[in-house]
């Protein structure tokens, strides 16, 4: 009797081991996907923020910030494929703003690496605009041309 309890014992104390093997393969596995999602998203974003603006684009488009630029995105209509797509540019800038606030006091490297940061999700704005606003050029020419 007492070797069937310790046999029992045994084996779930085996079935715990490959569970916790188990679950810490998973944790690691989602810490990689989460990682590999964040730097894809910001090598798009700076490979967009470091964009050169279109040729033909005016100068007055440099924006002074990223609510002007937002502001801007949003009077400008889209005639032709997708939207100025900040949605998660104002996210990440929100949270570089808590940084931001946080950092002066706490570690202000960290605020100055924010701020530069910020500075870029307003190039980012204004470059997507400036995109939008030569693909609503070409449309419009297309369009005066019949």
């Amino acid at each position: 009797m007492f070797h069937c309890i310790a046999s029992a014992e045994a084996r779930k104390l085996e079935w715990l081991k490959k569970m916790i093997v188990a679950a810490l393969i998973l944790v690691l596995s989602l810490a990689a996907l989460i990682q590999f999602a964040a730097f894809a998203w910001r090598a798009a974003f700076l490979s967009e923020a470091t964009a050169e603006l279109p040729a033909d684009t005016d100068k007055s488009i440099e924006m002074s910030g990223f609510e002007e630029a937002s502001a801007y995105g949003r009077l400008c209509p889209e005639l032709e494929g997708g939207g100025l797509r900040l949605g998660t540019v104002n996210l990440y800038r929100t949270s570089l703003q808590i940084v931001t606030s946080l950092g002066e006091s706490i570690m202000p490297s960290a605020a100055v690496w924010a701020q530069r940061e910020m500075v870029l999700c307003t190039r980012y704005a204004t470059v997507t605009l400036a995109q939008r606003i030569e693909r609503n050029h070409r449309v419009a020419a297309e369009l005066s041309s019949y």
